[in-house]
């Protein structure tokens, strides 16, 4: 065989991006954890959706993102964010040396026995889902051939590929260039007819694409692993694997997890649908008001517009049986409290009630920190500071963290039982109510979120090539 210097030049190259990780590993003589602890930084490439990464501004930053923030912590590192839109591209930032660690969510091994995954520490499943007006398979023998859509090189992408096994006239077709949010919406509008979504992103993008819906679940589950490239150097690993079994045996991941999936256990279909319309038709004339007012008050103008809608929905005009009034729905000494002449007048009641919001936040004991700062901030705008203090006293007592509201919320509705609130200062209250509240308030929050961030991120999209699309079996 003759090489070309042509040849020569190209297996040159790939041989030194195989080898760069490995290079870049022994040029100083330290360890790959004493690099990164030395330079401060660790780098990781991830896909930056909910509920991993939430890229945005916001109250809370992705379950995922914030388990390795704290692990960046644990080692005095800052995080660099590399984002992907699907797992492929982590793997070839790790395979690169770009990032020192990949994050996808739960997925099946990556075929490449230079990927390396740390330990497990979460599991979820997989659903083949499509859209709710039409009659929708209950199995894989059940599904035509060709239905299912998915994005090439993503984690759905890597699941059917392993479903193929046990399936093996399985075909499917796969989107060049393409993400899941692209596949979703397609799903929602009904020109895809079905696609395979792990259950995680489903919590949140149900609310946001309500016309998909589930067809059947997969057998088999998932784990979520931080994924890495393959070296005799196993520092960095090993730092990990320590890392999230301590994390594991803490408590915290499981407090991380109901943070990040809780408030999301409900699904109204009526409701959401509702609230997309009136996002669209209704909030616009008030924005204003909520941004001045979040401003004014520090706060995410998105989270004072979830609370208005709860509250509300977001009619100026709102009058409850109680004689609350306005898109705060104010009462009157509230209104008297903050300036509010007119609680009828949409300006005058957003900042009243952005204002006695941040009256109430800042009364709280400094020890909390957010996002749990703004969830009980909420509590005491729906129950009262007094009757939040004497869930906090009564979450201590009974061997809780009073500064957490993941832990506040389980005994807040105790102070409806006289068994409880005859031992509170301020007595009886209607304890379930605050935490309805609060939950469907973060489930609004999440969802305006990811509207607007759904309207960023169209525009960054690459158009979709429908004619390029390929049948695939296997994938990958």
């Amino acid at each position: 065989m003759v090489i070309t210097k042509k040849s020569m030049r190209f297996l040159t190259t790939w041989l030194f991006i195989c080898l760069l990780p490995i290079l870049s590993a022994c040029s100083d003589g330290l360890s790959q954890l004493e690099r990164i602890k030395s330079r401060g930084t660790l780098r990781i490439a991830l896909i930056a959706t909910p509920p991993l990464y939430f890229p945005d501004e916001s109250l809370i930053k992705g379950y995922d993102y914030e388990i390795i923030a704290s692990y960046a912590e644990s080692i005095g590192a800052d995080l660099e964010i590399i984002h992907a839109n699907t797992i492929r591209e982590i793997i070839t930032k790790l395979k690169q040396g770009k990032a020192h660690v990949g994050i996808a969510g739960n997925s099946p091994d990556y075929p490449d026995e230079n990927i390396i995954g740390s330990t497990s520490y979460e599991k979820d499943e997989w659903y083949v889902i499509g859209n709710r007006k039409n009659i929708l398979p209950k199995s894989v023998d059940d599904i035509t051939p060709s239905t299912v859509i998915v994005a090439k090189g993503s984690k759905p992408a890597l699941v059917l590929s392993h479903l193929i096994r046990e399936y093996p006239s399985l075909y499917w077709l796969e989107l060049p260039n393409g993400n899941n949010r692209q596949v979703l919406q397609q799903v929602n509008k009904n020109t895809f007819k079905l696609s395979v979504i792990s259950a995680d992103v489903y919590r949140y993008y149900r609310y946001l694409f309500p016309e998909v819906k589930i067809a059947f679940t997969l057998a088999k589950q998932y784990h979520s692993r931080w994924l890495s490239y393959k070296s005799d150097d196993t520092s960095l690993s090993n730092s990990i694997e320590k890392f999230i079994n301590n994390y594991k045996q803490s408590g915290k991941l499981e407090q991380r997890y109901n943070t990040y999936y809780r408030h999301l256990n409900v699904f109204n279909y009526t409701d959401s649908l509702h609230y997309l319309r009136l996002i669209k038709e209704r909030l616009p004339q008030y924005s204003p008001y909520f941004k001045k007012a979040a401003m004014d008050n520090e706060f995410d103008e998105r989270f004072l517009a979830a609370i208005s809608y709860q509250e509300s929905h977001w009619d100026n005009e709102a009058v409850s049986h109680t004689g609350v009034r306005g898109l705060m729905m104010l009462t009157r000494d509230t209104a008297k409290r903050v300036g509010v002449k007119n609680r009828l007048d949409p300006e005058q009641s957003i900042m009243g009630g952005a204002k006695y919001l941040n009256i109430l936040k800042a009364s709280l004991p400094e020890k909390i920190k957010e996002p749990d700062r703004s969830w009980m901030s909420l509590a005491a705008y729906n129950v009262g500071l007094g009757h939040l203090e004497d869930a906090r006293i009564l979450t201590e007592s009974l061997g809780d963290n009073p500064n957490l509201w993941i832990d506040v919320e389980k005994h807040l509705p105790k102070l409806s039982q006289e068994e409880w609130h005859q031992k509170t200062k301020y007595g009886y209250a209607r304890g379930h109510e605050p935490v309805e509240f609060v939950r469907r308030i973060r489930r609004y929050y999440d969802i305006l979120r990811l509207y607007q961030q759904e309207e960023i991120l169209e525009k960054l999209d690459q158009p979709l090539e429908l004619n390029k699309v390929r049948i695939t079996s296997p994938a990958i």
